[in-house]
C-alpha cells in the first residue's frame, strides 16, 4: 500500500511537471508571435513616414 501512495504522488509529480514544460513552450510560442506582429507593425509604420517624408 506504501509503494501505491509513493506512485501515486510520483505521478502526480510527473504531471505537474509536464504541464508547467507546456504552459512554457506555449508562451514562449505567443511571444514569438507577438514579437514578429511588433516588428511588423514597426516596419509598417517606418515605410509609411518614410514615403511621406521622401
Amino acid at each position: 500500500m506504501k509503494t501505491l501512495g509513493v506512485g501515486i504522488i510520483g505521478l502526480i509529480i510527473v504531471a505537474v511537471i509536464v504541464v508547467l514544460i507546456v504552459v512554457e513552450i506555449i508562451e514562449f510560442a505567443i511571444g514569438a508571435v507577438l514579437l514578429l506582429v511588433a516588428l511588423g507593425i514597426i516596419w509598417w509604420l517606418w515605410r509609411k513616414v518614410k514615403s511621406k517624408i521622401g
